[in-house]
């Protein structure tokens, strides 16, 4: 009686153990569909972690054990016991579940495997459309450089006429030269003075700033055109709450508006040139400037922002390198 008890309690533990194996199965089955290969599970018991292992090791595992204890079991029950009507039931009744399970299993798998190659037509698809979209996009690409590459062409051709008037009006430049001398002396034997612009200027009287920004300027203690050249741009900028670049543009315009000659227009394009002093001006080469503010010139006319008229001649650039050296 003793031995039949012992054996009874070794195939009770040895079906849960099957159970717990076959629970396992559907555990990492699981895991396997929600995260995919390559993924690592982990257990726990209460908040102590046992250990990890990978989800296709863990899967194949499971089913080893599911099968291993089950037939165990199996080999217990059978073992020396009488054939028992309601132990034979339960038997039938647990390999049918895990014939069931088996199939769900199986369905399982088949179901992930079909998923997959879903995934992997998808991802076909989406490469094929990228090489289509790649293809088109290097054709656009190829078709707008061939309109660039003829655009640039277009634009030798005319700096190509534009150095033959150049180089005619630079060989002009000398008996020019004479003549604006003798037009700048028709006054007092002095240049006109276009900008009228002194370090004594107050603010309020240059055209450049705005009566607001000069209010701005005032309180912050700058009262005329010299405290203003001498100001910090990036300090003066944070007083006035306005771009560092603003201020340093105004200051670049006072300087080049104190050269005889220049008027506010003219000192704006020479400051888009890039030229932001009386020194700068002075080094310049007067074709290169010329060069370089008839191209800013004529862009502001096609914008409305600068007459015709007010493009300036060789003769103007001239005069104003040679008044920023006096």
């Amino acid at each position: 009686m003793s031995n039949r008890k012992a054996k009874g309690t070794l195939t009770l533990i040895l079906g849960l153990l099957a159970l717990f194996a076959l629970i396992n199965v559907f555990n990492a089955t699981d895991q396997l569909n929600l995260y995919g290969y390559g993924y690592v599970s982990e257990f726990r018991l209460f908040n102590m972690q046992l250990g990890s292992l990978d989800v296709e090791v863990y899967l194949w595992t499971s089913i080893v054990l599911t099968f291993l204890f089950f037939s165990a079991t199996i080999y217990s029950v059978y073992r020396g016991l009488p054939p028992d009507p309601i132990v034979l039931e339960k038997l039938g009744k647990l390999e049918g579940d895990l014939a069931v399970q088996q199939k769900m299993l199986e369905n399982t798998q088949i179901g992930f495997f079909r998923k997959l190659e879903d995934s992997d037509k998808a991802n076909d698809e989406f490469h094929r459309k990228f090489s289509l979209n790649l293809e088109e996009t290097r054709k656009e690409t190829l078709a707008n450089l061939a309109e660039h590459a003829k655009a640039l062409d277009n634009i030798e051709r005319e700096n190509t006429k534009l150095v033959g008037v150049i180089k005619k009006q630079t060989e002009e430049l000398t008996d020019v030269g004479k003549k604006v001398e003798s037009v700048e002396h028709t006054v007092n034997g002095t240049p006109k003075e276009k900008g009228e612009l002194t370090s004594r200027t107050k603010l309020d009287k240059f055209k450049s700033v705005t009566p607001d920004l000069a209010t701005k300027f005032n309180k912050a203690g700058i009262q005329d055109v010299s405290e203003l050249l001498i100001a910090d741009s990036v300090s003066i900028a944070e007083k006035v709450s306005e771009p560092a670049e603003t201020v340093a543009n105004l200051q670049a315009v006072a300087q080049l508006l104190m050269v005889p000659g220049i008027d506010e227009k003219q000192a704006k394009l020479l400051v888009r040139f890039g030229v932001t002093s009386r020194r700068e001006l002075a080094n310049q080469d007067p074709v290169h400037l010329y060069r370089g503010i008839v191209g800013i010139a004529r862009t502001s006319v096609d914008e409305g922002k600068l007459p015709a008229s007010k493009i300036p001649t060789i003769e103007d650039v001239s005069m104003w390198i040679r008044q920023a050296r006096l």
